[in-house]
């Protein structure tokens, strides 16, 4: 009995060592978060074949990326939050907001929020796929992938549709270096979307 529980007692020691190490290398603590934003730089103008005005909805995703925590893949496909660091709004809204951001940085300034006072030609449509911190196969990868559709308003019809994906390695897990990574990819990314938003509608 006492060689049962001795073993038992050394199984359980010895999983919450390798929870405790991967949390550690992770920054999975207690403390209190420290806030990130995203912030993608300004793309350059794009020309654009009409004025219709676009409204730019929030981006759908499943409730694991619907939240300020940032999403770390881990080894197995198991899916954990990167502690210490949260977003500055849950992340669909965020980048809700620095798509606008970038659409107008390009010039383009008839686009706004469903909520917002304006004539209504395309819905622009995002459903965020990835955005995470890749670990699952050994290194620390930024991922992000956001799936677009284009609207007409009038005939409720798609005008166009596609996905757009960066990844960018991080140098370290350390949180400043992983969003750092993350806000790369998106910047990428949001740059691709508006261009070819434009050159669509």
């Amino acid at each position: 009995m006492r060689n049962k529980i001795g073993r038992r007692a050394f199984l359980s020691m010895s999983a919450i060592g390798l929870t405790s190490t991967l949390a550690g290398c992770l920054g999975l603590g207690a403390s209190a978060p420290v806030t990130y934003d995203l912030t993608p730089g300004a793309p350059g103008p794009v020309p654009r074949r009409s004025n219709r005005t676009i409204v730019v909805r929030e981006p759908a995703t499943i409730s694991t990326y619907d939240t300020q925590r940032i999403v770390v893949r881990q080894p197995g496909g198991v899916l954990s939050y990167l502690s210490e660091s949260q977003w500055s709004d849950t992340l669909p809204l965020l980048v809700q907001t620095r798509m606008l951001q970038s659409f107008r940085d390009a010039g383009v300034t008839n686009i706004g929020r469903p909520t917002d006072p304006i004539a209504l030609d395309v819905i622009l449509s995002t459903d965020i796929r990835a955005f995470e911190l890749d670990t699952s196969a050994g290194g620390a990868m930024a991922r992000v992938a956001l799936a677009i559709q284009l609207v007409s308003d009038r005939s409720r019809t798609v005008i166009a549709s596609q996905t757009f994906s960066a990844d960018v390695p991080s140098p370290s897990l350390d949180q400043a270096n992983v969003v750092a990574a993350l806000n790369t990819a998106l910047d990428a990314i949001l740059r691709q979307i508006v261009e070819w938003t434009a050159a669509r509608i």
